[in-house]
Order: structure tokens, then sequence, then C-alpha cells
């Protein structure tokens, strides 16, 4: 059963999340030139409010997104410019909204009403759930125009797993996430679903490649990348040609079986079916992170239930662990 519970969130830091959402009724809503909007819009939203996108993959009914949501807010009224522009690079701006540069021209004023501007835009900046709130309406008002619908496009609020900021944590989810399209049988190679980061990133999308160079601290992205082909693929850095003809892929039936009696297989053919652990968890990363994640949102659990720190199930994690122990099947 799966348990309802309040948002857990990252208090005073920098956090890291796996956030998720879903077309209404999982309809498949989302045509190619609507992904490609998506995107566009999720971007000038990150930059924002502040959120560093790691990795995506937005589908025809759901997307994820694996986002470092930055907890200092701007200082100075020149990065509040910068933030407020990179909102507006490139769109059509509301009549109800006030442009750049008159923005501009109300801080250099700098009286109370100058105060209430800034004060407005800061609270907007350096919150997951502002991010992903403002983001689904944006891109709602948008859909809706050009297909003339009404009403809400998302069937719920959001998912959010929180993710410890280390590689292990960040690199395996950013693979779940990536091989989304691969899952769903629509390509083979995530390389070949260009509304994924992976995808963007092979093909050169700067934004993309700077996302890979986050979770690896900062490498080249030459480097972080063949690293990252490790969890994606299990096979390493190989031409693709030789990596689907070696690719090894074990028939689900075998694989249920092998996962049931206890075995453990290779976590790149895990990654590949639905795993429970990343959409209807709470937190995952080292018992360490989860244990002092858990002090910080104590209200967030039922008092008549622990939280529980799980080992990953089915391979070998790397030492991972999840809050909640999950009693749904874990493996889709």
């Amino acid at each position: 059963m799966i348990m309802k519970r309040k948002r857990v969130v990252v208090q005073n830091r920098d956090g890291v999340y796996h956030l998720m959402s879903r077309c209404c009724l999982g309809e498949h809503l989302l045509e190619d030139g609507e992904k490609e909007m998506f995107i566009g819009m999720m971007r000038r939203q990150a930059a924002f409010c502040g959120v560093d996108i790691l990795a995506y993959s937005i589908m025809s009914n759901h997307f994820h997104i694996l986002a470092r949501v930055r907890h200092e807010k701007p200082q100075t009224d020149a990065e509040l410019l910068s933030r407020y522009r990179a909102f507006h690079e490139g769109c059509r701006i509301s009549p109800y909204s006030i442009t750049p540069d008159g923005l501009e021209k109300m801080l250099e004023r700098n009286d109370e009403i100058a105060q209430q501007a800034r004060d407005a835009l800061l609270a907007r900046m350096g919150d997951v759930s502002v991010f992903m709130r403002e983001l689904k309406q944006r891109f709602t008002i948008w859909y809706n125009h050009q297909n003339g619908n009404r009403g809400t496009l998302w069937m719920e609020r959001f998912k959010s797993l929180v993710v410890e900021p280390s590689l292990q944590a960040m690199a395996t989810v950013a693979a779940y996430i990536d091989l989304n399209a691969v899952r769903a049988e629509q390509v083979d190679d995530p390389a070949d679903y260009r509304f994924c980061s992976y995808a963007a990133a092979m093909g050169g999308k700067a934004s993309a490649m700077n996302g890979y160079r986050l979770i690896y601290g900062g490498r080249a992205f030459s480097e972080a990348i063949a690293a990252y082909r490790l969890c994606l693929f299990g096979k390493g850095a190989k031409p693709k040609g030789e990596l689907d003809k070696d690719r090894g892929v074990i028939p689900l039936e075998k694989l249920d079986a092998v996962i049931r009696s206890g075995g453990k297989v290779e976590v790149s053919e895990l990654l590949r079916r639905r795993v429970r652990y990343f959409s209807d968890g709470m937190a995952i990363g080292s018992k360490r992170f989860l244990k002092g994640l858990y002090d910080e949102n104590r209200e967030c659990f039922p008092e008549n239930r622990k939280a529980r720190f799980a080992s990953m199930k089915g391979a070998d994690w790397g030492g991972l662990q999840v809050v909640r122990d999950l009693k749904v099947d874990l493996f889709g």
C-alpha cells in the first residue's frame, strides 16, 4: 500500500529532486511541438527560479525532471534582473506583467513599490513547489490557448523524490529518467529520443551537457558522459552499433523470476523497467543522508509509523537506500 504523506523538502541548502507529473487520466496529449515548447518553458522557469536542470524526459503523457534547486537567492538588483530577463527571453510578455526594462527602471527608483517588487520576485525563487507550479500553470495556459481547451491539463499536483546530491544517487536517477523512451519501446537508444536530456547532450546542446557535468562534479563533458554511459547502458562507452548488438537484455519473464527468487541483476537491466523506488518513494540516498532528512522532516511522517530506510532490492544499487518500505510491486 502506498502511504499518503506531506511533501519532503531539503531545508536551508541546495536540494536535488526527481520531479514527475502526468497528464489528466494518463492521456497522451503532448505532441512533438508541445514537448519542445515545454522544454523551452522549463529552461526559462529554471533560470528564473534558480534551478539547475540535471536531466529530463518529456513523454506524451507525463514528464520527469531531475533538478537541483539552489537555496541562495539573488543578492543584487543586477542578478535579479538577469534572472527576470532569462524568464522572458524569446517569449511574449503578458500585458499583466512588467517588462524587464520596466522592472529595471522601477528598481532604480528604489522606493517602496520597488521593494515590494523585489520581495515578490524573490519569494518565487529557490522553491521547488513554486518552480513546478508556475511551470505547469504557464504551460497549461499556452496549451489550452493553442488547442481551444479549458480546465486543467495535469492529473495531480506533482510527485517529488528527494535525491542525495551524491554521484551514485544522481547518476542512477538520471539514467532512469533518460531511459523512459526505451522502457516505452519507442527507441533502443535514448540518444534517438530527442525530448530527453541525453539526446540533447549528445546532439551538442550546451545546457543539457552542463547538466551531466554538474552530476559529475564539474568534470569535462567528455569524461562525464563516458562515466554516465556505464550507468545508462552497463556496457561502457561503446559505439552505438556495438552497444545495440551486445546489450544482452534479459527477457521480462526471466528478469521477474530472478528478482522473485532473491537474485540480483545488472542495474542497467532494472533501469529499463519501471522502478517504483524512483516514483513512489520519498527520498533516495545513503543511510546517513536519509537519517538527516528524516530528522528535518519528522512532521511529514505519520506518528504511528517510523520512517524505514530500506535497502533497494533486485540489484547492487551501490549502497543506495530509500525512505519507505514499499508494499507494491517494485518493478513494472
